[in-house]
């Protein structure tokens, strides 16, 4: 019993992994933008901070949606009017700097 759960543990972290992995191209490639935009501002205060939300969307933010994925995607299932599949799955494409 252990090993058919430790099993099913396993295929769901990986199955999560997949699914964060898209998560978190799309918010390099948004980032990029956003520190380009910002420029020598860079070195200033807001520029610290983006780049320490920048850590968070691209690396904290994948592992937890690695972790709770399922519930993610049924709560996207239950209400799919509200965004699409891909903006589920790569949310960083969709986002705007403006």
């Amino acid at each position: 019993m252990k090993n058919i759960l430790s099993n099913i543990l396993i295929i769901y972290l990986s199955i999560g992994s997949l699914f964060a992995l898209p998560m978190s191209i799309s918010y390099i490639y948004a980032e990029w933008f956003i520190l380009i935009e910002l420029g020598w501002g860079i070195f200033s205060l807001s520029g610290i901070s983006a780049i320490f939300m920048m850590g968070f969307l691209v690396f904290i933010n994948p592992i937890i949606r690695g972790i709770l994925w399922l519930p993610s995607l049924i709560m996207w299932f239950n209400n799919p009017g509200s965004y699409t599949f891909w903006m589920w799955l790569a949310p960083g494409f969709f986002i705007s700097s403006n």
